[in-house]
């Protein structure tokens, strides 16, 4: 991790602002319990699918989440949840350049998701999510600059008198989106580029004025990862005890986040929690520089009281050396994809007490319940009752006289048996086994489901160099990842 100067910070008295604690944020943390994201809901996008310019906020709800209600929050808060990350995507709501104007119903509704979450007395982060313009590619820097630049300039002014509950988050999950590198900590291209981008969003929320001189501002590594190259080559802002670095771990990935061949249900090996936590450690926590696990979660496998143990396991791990973590909600508990839902929206009741028991028990909080009015009944339906039913019986036929036997023909002789040629390879074929064949079911145009896949197939590079394969084994699979995008 490398350090930098960065200019002197602006007056912190404001006549105008609402008052605003001037604490480090390595005390503010502290005052951080466990998170929730509000996921699939401000940060879906169905570009091909809505006009944009008919309905800026249907894409709220176009990904299968009800609307946001302010009940969801207030639930949440009252189970024990004291910060909510709203990850929220701005494509589509923003206009032409050099302004790209954000669309006022859009800023509108952003602004009151954030007042729900901090009327219940909760820290927010609000963030730019699922961007399709700053992928970490040299060509992209120039005008990805213009972009980031132009869009917090107005979510800074649209929030600049809040005080230090509110969070700014730079970028989610900066990366090279279908390169090799996307997952495995990245290479001097992508490094550059997060940085020059982290750099300039500090320095742009920094000058906005009101509070945001001295408001607390999460930036991320490459990826915001914990793993290879990202947090050795990540820059952090000098003389500035307002930053924290935005970390995202699914661990151990075969059974928090692997829907392939080696996914596991149960949860037997913490090593790779432990790697994580040292990693965190090692970069950050050691040099005093604070850290939000901003997402991390295990998907639902109908393995409640694995995940349980799992999640106890990892909060208790990530308290131990003073980093608070958000657990990611996408709304989805059944099918075939990621499935990290644990509220019912609609009813507002909790899905998985068992889980929600394990994450507050990592905190200490061993005589922690959810009342059972908050909790979903799942009945189990019995197998019907069936009645046997009476039946006459029947006579049989008189018994059948078998013919004569015919007697069989001499046994024919068959022929020396043929030896088959050797089977011939198809070229590549072993490389293409080391990857799940879904990952390349995706129509030709279909990005979305192509950028799924490939998030899935380079967690599973992501593996690899971890397991400590083979590197001719990992490039192969890092080779056949790639082809999604063919």
């Amino acid at each position: 991790m490398k350090f930098v100067n960065t200019f002197a910070l602006m007056c912190l008295a404001f006549a105008s602002s609402k008052a605003m604690r001037n604490i480090p944020s390595r005390e503010l943390v502290k005052e951080i319990k466990i998170g929730w994201n509000l996921g699939n809901t401000l940060d879906a996008h169905c570009l091909d699918a809505l006009d944009y310019a008919e309905d800026q906020l249907a894409s709220e709800t176009c990904w299968g989440n009800v609307k946001t209600t302010p009940e969801l929050f207030q639930k949440l808060h009252s189970l024990g949840f004291n910060i909510f990350r709203i990850p929220t995507t701005w494509t589509g709501h923003f206009g032409e350049g050099p302004d790209y104007k954000i669309d006022d119903a859009w800023m509108k509704r952003v602004h009151e998701v954030v007042d729900y979450a901090l009327n219940t007395g909760s820290f927010a982060i609000l963030n730019i999510h699922h961007e399709n313009w700053n992928y970490a590619y040299a060509e992209n820097l120039e005008p990805a600059k213009e972009i980031l630049e132009a869009i917090w300039k107005q979510i800074a002014a649209e929030f600049a008198n809040y005080d230090e509950h509110l969070i700014f988050e730079g970028m989610n999950e900066p990366r090279k989106v279908g390169d090799a590198v996307e997952w495995t900590g990245g290479d001097q291209e992508g490094w550059d580029f997060v940085n020059e981008l982290d750099n300039l969003f500090y320095n742009t929320v920094r000058a906005s004025g009101g509070n945001n001189a001295i408001r607390h501002l999460m930036l991320p590594p490459y990826a915001a990862g914990a793993y290879g190259g990202a947090p050795d080559h990540f820059i952090y802002p000098e003389n500035d005890d307002k930053v924290i670095v935005s970390i995202h771990a699914y661990s151990p990935y075969s059974f928090a986040l692997d829907n392939g061949e080696g996914a596991v249900s149960t949860f037997e090996d913490a090593s790779e929690i432990d790697g994580t936590m040292g990693e965190i450690k090692k970069f950050f926590i050691s040099k005093n520089v604070p850290v939000i696990l901003g997402e991390f979660g295990a998907m639902n496998r109908h393995n409640e009281d694995e995940r349980a143990k799992w999640a106890e396991y990892y909060i208790k791990s990530a308290k131990s050396i003073g980093v608070p973590c958000i657990l990611w909600d996408n709304g989805i508990f059944e099918g075939e994809g990621e499935r990290f839902a644990i509220i019912d929206r609609s009813q507002l009741k909790i899905a998985y007490p068992k889980l929600v028991t394990g994450l507050m028990r990592g905190l200490g909080e061993y005589n922690y319940s959810i009342p059972e009015s908050d909790i979903i009944e799942i009945v189990e339906e019995e197998e019907p009752s069936v009645t046997e039913p009476t039946i006459e019986p029947i006579t049989p036929p008189e018994p059948i006289t078998p013919p004569e036997p015919i007697t069989p023909p001499e046994p024919i002789t068959p022929p020396e048996p043929i030896t088959p040629p050797e089977p011939i390879t198809p070229p590549n074929q072993g490389a293409v086994n080391l990857v799940d064949a879904s990952y390349f079911s995706c129509d030709k145009q279909d990005w979305q489901c192509k950028s799924e896949k490939s998030d899935l197939c380079f967690s599973q590079v992501s593996k690899c160099w971890g397991s400590g394969k083979d590197a001719e084994t990992c490039k192969k699979v890092s080779d056949e990842c790639s082809k999604i995008w063919n």
